[in-house]
């Protein structure tokens, strides 16, 4: 058997998920019609995005659910191998492999070769609820906090010709602006 095919066998991704995977097999349909009524007032709104995120998830990885065969050309040795989900954040498999390939690409072909810095920005939990229905006020306070670390450098080095950092906004908190 060719190496490559050896170090396909086993899944440590899907391993590692296997708790979450079977919870949600099992509870996910119960929370779903439950919801409304139990948790709705604490934690907003069931998003309409949840079952279809959580049904990719239970699909990843599972040869029923589509698959592609490979074959190694040196020694003729096939295998099946499972699509992905490609969901961000919610498959930790899929999560990984995303961030990999974005931080790669951020590397090579975004960011100039000087050095950056990260500043995360967190909201105090008092303020989340107002955020969680409230959504546009998440690019506001991004914005503010932005002017903010850009007149901070400014100060600090002196220089008014910056250029303006930007933020990358997946969810909401915490908030990570690049310079």
């Amino acid at each position: 058997m060719c190496s490559t095919a050896a170090s396909r066998r086993t899944s440590p991704a899907r391993r590692s998920v296997a708790s979450i995977y079977g919870l949600l097999d099992r509870r996910f349909r119960h929370l779903s019609l439950v919801y409304d009524e139990q948790f709705a007032h604490t934690y907003g709104p069931w998003r309409a995005v949840v079952p279809a995120v959580v049904d990719r998830f239970l699909a990843c990885g599972i040869l029923e659910h589509g698959f592609a065969r490979i074959r190694c050309d040196a020694c003729a040795h096939e295998y099946l191998l499972a699509f992905s989900c490609r969901s961000r954040y919610f498959c930790p498999s899929c999560h990984a492999k995303r961030l990999a390939r974005w931080t790669l690409w951020l590397d090579e072909t975004l960011l100039a070769p000087v050095p950056h810095r990260q500043v995360v920005f967190t909201i105090p939990k008092r303020l989340r609820p107002y955020c969680l229905y409230r959504r546009a006020l998440l690019g506001d306070l991004a914005r503010l906090a932005a002017r903010i670390v850009t007149a901070g450098v400014r100060a600090t080095t002196g220089e008014p010709d910056l250029n303006k950092p930007t933020a990358p906004w997946p969810t909401g908190i915490p908030i990570s602006i690049w310079s």
